[in-house]
């Protein structure tokens, strides 16, 4: 009797030592990243539905608690809340590129010099008078200014155009989205269509006017190269040898 009774209480104070040793690894926090297509929302609650207390960015690092039925209890930052725990990951995630999307036509009222210009070696400059998805350059030396611009962008979610204005001599017109390192289609030459590399949307490239993060670099089947930056437009144009024949001297 007394070897039942033994047995018993073995198996009570095991299981509850057991369970307590469950629950004190469950409650030990661990480091851990928001792996996910995009940022993720923190919620009150273990629920769908639940109060949303803020949103995590994607790759960003975050305490875990404890994990139960698919859910998370998680802190970032100064704020303990909820995720789905398939969003989370141990290994740090490697930060994805976001395609081009836009926003690569310059701002209106900037003031930009160039030097060699877009089709002379000389020095010009342009202000720029933006109007929904067409942004104009217009050069006050022009005889035809202020009637008259000398180029136009047009930028729409589908494309981004570049040329001289009120003619059919086209630099760029390429679909949106611009992804790194694959090819999208130009139609800046006539008949057809061309593909162009994206070669980089991450580079910093430093000219004259200064030194720019993020450019997208267009290279074309000759060789050539169109350089854009966020809210400036082109900082930088080379032929097939790799020879500047447009360059951003000054911005203002």
């Amino acid at each position: 009797m007394r070897k039942i009774v033994l047995a018993i209480m073995l198996l009570v104070f095991g299981g509850a030592f057991a369970l307590h040793e469950e629950e004190a690894k469950a409650a030990a926090p661990t480091e851990m990243y928001i792996n996910a297509k995009s940022d993720i929302i923190l919620r009150a609650k273990p629920r769908q539905n639940a109060e949303q207390l803020g949103t995590i960015k994607n790759h960003s690092k975050v305490t875990v608690f404890s994990t139960s039925k698919g859910w998370s209890y998680v802190q970032s930052g100064e704020v303990k809340g909820f995720v789905y725990t398939v969003a989370l990951t141990k290994k740090k995630p490697k930060a994805t590129i976001q395609p081009v999307t836009g926003g690569l036509t310059p701002k209106n009222g900037l003031v930009l010099t160039y030097k060699p210009s877009f089709l002379n070696d000389q020095k010009e400059t342009f202000i720029v008078e933006k109007d929904g998805e067409y942004s104009y350059l217009y050069n006050p030396d022009s005889p035809l200014y202020p009637h008259t611009p000398n180029f136009t962008y047009i930028e729409n979610k589908k494309q981004i155009l570049v040329g001289v204005a009120e003619s059919d001599f086209i630099f760029i017109n390429a679909d949106y989205p611009l992804q790194h390192g694959q090819y999208t289609k130009d139609y800046s030459q006539h008949p057809g269509e061309r593909k162009v590399l994206v070669e980089s949307i991450t580079k910093t490239i430093k000219v004259k006017a200064g030194t720019f993060n993020n450019v997208v670099i267009l290279r074309f089947p000759d060789g050539s190269r169109e350089y854009l930056a966020k809210g400036i437009g082109i900082i930088k144009s080379t032929n097939k040898n790799g020879e500047t024949i447009t360059e951003l001297v000054s911005v203002k």
